[in-house]
C-alpha cells in the first residue's frame, strides 16, 4: 500500500492543516509528514520549536513525522521541494497530497511538464540581464510556451508544481494529489469560518494571544501552546547584526542562492544598518524579494553555505511516530532513517556536516524563545510516540 506523504511547516498547525491530514488519512494508508526544521522558508524562526510541532502533528493524526533540515526548510521553493519529496520517497511514500488554490492536479502537472522541458530552459535564459526575480522570469518563460501561469502566482499551487518537478527530476514514481484550499488566502488577515491564514495566527501568537490561535486549531490541541513556547526572530536581532558585521563579501559569496554582486551589497548594508528591518529594506528590490533577503541574512548568521544547495538530504531523521507508522517503517525504507543522534556517526561525512549545521541552528534558535534554553537540545531530543501523548 505504501505511505501517503505531506510536506508542511505546521507553523503552527491549524484547521487548514487538519483538513489536509484528514484528506490524506481518507486514502487509508499511514500518513507521513516531513516538517520544516526550526527555521522556515520565509527566512524566520518557526513560531514553535519542531518538537512541539511534531507533538501537534501526531495528535492531529499524522503517523510519521520527519524533519526537513534547515538547510532545505529555509531555502528556495525548488530546494525546499527537492528535500521534502526525496525524504518522503525515502520513507516509502508512493503518494503525496498537498493543498492547492486551483484544486486541479492535471493543470499543475501540465505546467510542471512544460517547466521540465528543454524549451523552457531556453526561454528562461532569455532574461539575460536578470532584471526580474526568478519567479517572474520563470513565469514569463512558461507563459511563452503556453502554460496557464496564473496559478504560479498562488503560493500553494506554485509549491505543488515544484513538488511535481522535483519528483520528475529525481525520476521518482510518486503519484500526486491536491485538495482545494479552504478558507482564508495565504497571508490574509480575513477570517473565513473556522479558517484563517497561518501568518495571521503567528502575528497573534507574537502578541501572546494564544486564545486567538486556538480558535483556528483542532480542539484537542487547545492548551498545548504556552507563551514560553513562542519564538520570535526579533529576539536575535542584535546577535544577527553583530555577527554579520564581522563578515566580508567573500564570506557572503558562498551563501545559498546568492546572486552575482549581491554579496557586495550585503557587505555594505550590514555595516550601515542598525536594525534588521533597515538591513532588509536596503537589500530588497525588484529583483530580490523580501523572503529571499531574509533567508540570505539568516543563512549568513547561521553559517550556512551553498555546499548542499539543490542536493538531496543525506539522511532522514524521524522526530516522532505512531505504532502504525513504526509498523509500516519496519517493512523497510529506501534510505538511512534515524531516530537517535548517535546514529549519525555511522553515516557519511555529508550527513555529519548537515547534522552539525542543524545542531548549530537549534542552539541559536533556542535563544529566540521567551525563556531561552541551554545548548545541545538536538542530542537530548526525545523521540515522540503518539500513544504516549494522549
Amino acid at each position: 500500500m505504501g505511505i501517503t506523504g505531506i510536506i508542511a511547516e505546521f507553523n503552527p498547525l491549524h484547521n487548514g492543516h487538519k483538513h489536509l491530514i484528514d484528506a490524506a488519512k481518507a486514502l487509508e494508508k499511514p500518513v507521513a509528514a516531513v516538517i520544516s526544521g526550526n527555521f522556515v522558508q520565509r527566512g524566520e524562526c518557526a513560531c514553535l520549536e519542531k518538537g512541539k510541532r511534531t507533538e501537534l502533528a501526531l495528535k492531529s493524526g499524522v503517523d510519521i513525522v520527519a524533519e526537513l533540515p534547515s538547510l532545505w526548510s529555509m531555502s528556495t521553493a525548488q530546494n525546499f521541494a527537492l528535500g521534502g519529496v526525496w525524504q518522503l520517497y525515502s520513507l516509502g511514500c508512493n503518494e503525496i497530497i498537498f493543498g492547492s488554490e486551483c484544486g486541479e492536479i492535471d493543470k499543475l502537472t501540465s505546467i510542471a511538464d512544460i517547466m521540465c522541458s528543454d524549451d523552457f530552459f531556453k526561454e528562461l535564459t532569455k532574461d539575460v540581464n536578470g532584471a526580474n526575480t526568478f519567479a517572474v522570469a520563470r513565469e514569463e518563460a512558461a507563459g511563452r510556451l503556453g502554460a496557464d501561469v496564473s496559478v504560479l502566482r498562488n503560493p500553494n499551487d506554485n509549491l505543488g508544481v515544484e513538488y511535481i518537478i522535483a519528483a520528475k527530476k529525481l525520476n521518482l514514481p510518486i503519484n500526486f494529489r491536491c485538495i482545494k484550499r479552504e478558507g482564508a488566502s495565504h497571508d490574509s488577515r480575513c477570517i473565513s469560518g473556522d479558517f484563517v491564514s497561518a501568518s495571521y495566527i503567528r502575528e497573534e501568537l507574537m502578541r501572546g494571544n494564544i486564545a486567538f490561535a486556538e480558535r483556528f486549531m483542532p480542539s484537542n490541541l487547545h492548551g498545548d501552546i504556552c507563551k514560553k513556547d513562542i519564538a520570535d526572530t526579533k529576539r536575535l536581532e542584535t546577535a544577527i547584526l553583530s555577527a554579520l558585521r564581522t563578515k566580508t563579501a567573500k564570506d557572503f559569496a558562498t551563501l545559498p542562492d546568492i546572486s552575482e554582486g549581491l554579496h557586495n551589497r550585503l557587505e555594505f548594508a550590514v555595516r550601515v544598518a542598525t536594525s534588521l528591518e533597515e538591513l532588509q529594506a536596503q537589500l530588497k528590490s525588484k529583483r530580490y524579494t523580501l523572503a529571499r533577503v531574509r533567508r540570505l541574512i539568516l543563512s549568513a548568521f547561521l553559517g550556512f553555505d551553498n555546499s548542499f544547495f539543490m542536493r538531496t538530504p543525506p539522511y532522514v531523521r524521524l522526530l516522532g511516530a505512531s505504532e502504525k507508522g513504526l509498523g509500516e517503517l519496519s517493512k523497510g525504507t529506501l534510505y538511512d532513517v534515524l531516530t537517535k543522534p548517535a546514529q549519525i556517526k555511522a553515516l557519511s561525512a555529508d550527513a555529519e556536516k548537515v547534522f552539525s549545521a542543524e545542531c548549530r541552528a537549534t542552539d541559536i534558535y533556542t535563544l529566540s524563545l521567551k525563556s531561552p534554553l541551554e545548548a545541545g537540545l538536538e542530542y537530548k531530543r526525545k523521540f515522540l510516540k503518539s500513544e504516549e501523548l494522549i
